[in-house]
């Protein structure tokens, strides 16, 4: 029994893996407490592993996972920083875990199962309670991270664009900012951000997603789009993600199935 969970900086959630296919979502918020986290994580996969034993993981993490499996830059996760998440888990679970950043898993999702199907080079950048990205090359993940503190006019982007930013400028949720001239001015700040991140990564695709893209009174698209035209010498395509909340979910899968798809060529070549 394969499992796949995304833990953000709001919610987390966890899907066992059905084939090719995901099974029932199971979300709930995410706790500030690292390690009543990592409790309640292990208690919805063993949940959605229906009694089966585990034999594999793949998730992610609002922040980065260094290569000893450690979280740091959690903007909205701090508490977490720090916290041996692939040690912790994997003897929670026994079995084996990989963790790696939020959006760059979702990235692979939209690359395996949504709007960058077909794009070689793919950049992901989710737009949500804070601001990350991925950058998808050839269907695996090539880079991560880096893009909440992208500088637009001395300010970090996220602190310009990201629902949390919202919150604060205005004192309300990001889905009732209803004007459509503040939601413009958003739309010019991130297509500078992307600006700054197609300079960095070089990719012919953008896909954009989270909850102040694709939830209600959402950064306008078709702007962001306008405006990175005026920015750029070559044209670059957005396009709006396919998956949703289930990015991460989806890229578990895929990562799931490429270290399935390796282990497979060992033992061809052994």
């Amino acid at each position: 029994m394969h499992i796949v969970a995304d833990i953000g900086g709001t919610n987390m959630r966890v899907a066992s893996v059905l084939a090719d296919a995901l099974g029932e979502i199971k979300k709930v918020p995410t706790p500030k407490n690292p390690s009543e986290g990592i409790a309640q994580l292990a208690a919805l996969s063993r949940e959605s592993a229906g009694g089966e034993q585990i034999t594999a993981f793949a998730g992610c993490v609002a922040g980065n996972v260094s290569d000893e499996g450690v979280i740091s830059d959690a903007r909205n996760l701090r508490a977490w920083e720090g916290t041996h998440i692939v040690q912790e888990l994997s003897k929670a679970l026994n079995a084996p875990v990989q963790m790696v950043n939020d959006a760059a898993l979702a990235g692979l999702g939209e690359a395996y199962a949504g709007a960058g199907k077909g794009s070689t080079a793919l950049v992901y950048i989710t737009v949500s309670t804070g601001v990350g990205g991925g950058l998808i090359v050839d269907g695996k993940i090539a880079d991560a991270g880096g893009i909440a503190s992208i500088k637009i006019n001395g300010s970090d982007l996220e602190d310009l664009v990201s629902g949390t930013a919202v919150t604060k400028k205005f004192g309300i949720h990001p889905k009732d900012l209803d004007s459509l001239e503040e939601r413009n001015k958003l739309a010019d700040l991130l297509a500078e951000g992307l600006r700054l991140v197609a300079l960095r990564w070089s990719p012919d695709t953008i896909v954009l997603g989270g909850s102040m893209i694709v939830g209600a009174n959402p950064i306008p698209i078709a702007r962001v789009q306008e405006s990175l035209n005026k920015l750029l010498a070559k044209p670059l395509v957005i396009k709006m993600a396919e998956l949703g909340d289930s990015g991460g979910l989806w890229g578990g899968l895929a990562l799931l199935r490429q270290g399935s798809e390796g282990q497979a060529l060992l033992k061809q070549k052994g």
